[in-house]
């Protein structure tokens, strides 16, 4: 499959993806009375996702290992093996002990740790089939745990309107995480499946692998890490200085902008593999090339949920969430730029192997992103939060392209500056449906 036909499939999934993330967005605000307990069970979601990004750096090593040298996939794998699962058990059996021995957690957080290990395991399972280039596989299986609970959810929530509001807690977290399980195993058995041909079942400690899982994937998951930070701080922030009542439409608003991050993250992951195994003066055409499309792509995308989305919020999550609509479409001009950033951000860890550089690179995004919370939250509210975020991502974008220009020598306009070729798929994808309408 080419890039130009993985890129129009991937998008379509991606947007298929967010249309039933939002949905089972919509059916918990509406299933959870309290908003409190909507706005902890997104949190919940949040502390998962925190330390899965991180273990993802290490596992990043192995999708970055299989596009360099597949050759190696054996010995790649059966390491991975080893670190994944181990690190998986002993988180299980730290928690139980925890809790065994007396610890005091907040439920949200004894959740989070009980169905992060889950996420690690996916998370492991889709980085094989990205560093494989299994794009169609990888789409599929991103889909299966977001489809997997909007499927079991949805007759409760058209039957069950007189369960106590701490059941219907209790339900959604057990939604979450035998989803997630579900979600976790199906990617590692296909995965397995498709290098069913070389033996990367067993768990085997390989030196160069180990070196390689904490020499690259350490920092990686450290860049991982601060990344998370700035893509989550002004809603951390938001829930720290903010009631929770209110605080929980900016839950809502950032659930609703991230449809429009889903779609965008496309090209990202279908440009990872080229990116990856190119040389360097093709990876500089490949991100400059995407880039643009990402910019032009999530620009329309944006405009689109700017026209359409006030009233489809009201209308899927209540309208005691009509307070989300402001902070959400100041949200969305931060969230446009922060496509193509993500890809420069990718070009540095992936082609040029210096996962360091994007800590100082998501370091900064972040700490502006802070500072203009501190600053705006006490007066402005839910939108000083989306004002920082906003904010953040648009000095990155312009110090991001800055560099890259700089580092590689190349024209600045060559990462934002469209041309008539740019427009070319897009047309031609317009004409085909309407040919098939017409």
């Amino acid at each position: 499959m080419n890039m130009r036909r993985a890129t129009l499939y991937t998008f379509f999934y991606k947007i298929f993806l967010s249309l039933v993330t939002f949905a089972n967005g919509a059916l918990t605000a509406r299933y959870l009375v309290d908003k409190g307990d909507r706005l902890n069970f997104q949190f919940a979601g949040t502390v998962t996702n925190t330390g899965t990004t991180y273990v993802g750096g290490f596992t990043g090593y192995y999708a970055y290992a299989l596009s360099k040298n597949p050759e190696r996939a054996e010995q790649v794998l059966q390491m991975g093996n080893l670190f994944v699962f181990g690190i998986s058990f002993l988180l299980w059996l730290g928690t139980s002990l925890a809790l065994l021995l007396g610890l005091s957690l907040p439920m949200v957080w004894v959740w989070a740790l009980y169905a992060m290990p889950l996420n690690f395991i996916f998370g492991y399972g889709t980085r094989i089939l990205q560093g494989s280039n299994q794009m169609s596989w990888l789409n599929r299986i991103n889909a299966a745990q977001p489809v997997l609970f909007l499927l079991l959810y949805l007759p409760v929530f058209l039957m069950g309107r007189q369960m106590p509001e701490a059941w219907r807690l209790m339900f959604t977290f057990m939604n979450w995480a035998v989803t997630t399980a579900v979600a976790a195993g199906g990617a590692m058995l296909i995965s397995y499946r498709l290098l069913d041909k070389r033996r990367v079942y067993p768990w085997h400690y390989t030196r160069e692998e180990w070196l390689g899982t904490f020499r690259y994937g350490g920092w990686l998951s450290l860049a991982n890490l601060v990344n998370i930070a700035n893509y989550r701080m002004d809603f951390w922030m938001v829930r720290a200085m903010v009631p929770a009542n209110t605080a929980s439409d900016y839950g809502i608003a950032v659930t609703a902008s991230e449809v429009l991050l889903n779609i965008s993250g496309s090209l990202t992951q279908v440009v990872f593999t080229r990116m990856t195994g190119a040389k360097r003066e093709d990876a500089i055409a490949i991100t400059e090339l995407s880039s643009r499309h990402a910019l032009l792509s999530s620009g329309a995308v944006a405009i689109g949920m700017a026209a359409f989305f006030p009233w489809l919020i009201v209308a899927a999550y209540g309208h005691r969430y009509i307070h989300a609509i402001w902070p959400f479409l100041i949200l969305l001009p931060g969230l446009v730029v922060k496509a193509p950033s993500n890809l420069i951000l990718q070009y540095v860890t992936n082609t040029l192997g210096h996962p360091k550089g994007t800590i100082l690179m998501n370091g900064m995004s972040a700490a502006i992103n802070y500072l203009i919370c501190i600053a705006l939250l006490p007066g402005f509210s839910l939108m000083g939060g989306a004002i920082a975020s906003t904010v953040s991502y648009g000095v990155s974008y312009v110090v991001y392209n800055l560099w890259f220009a700089h580092y590689n020598k190349s024209p600045l306009g060559n990462l934002w500056r469209l041309r008539k070729e740019d427009f070319v798929p897009y047309l031609r994808v317009f004409q085909s449906v309407w040919q098939r309408l017409g």
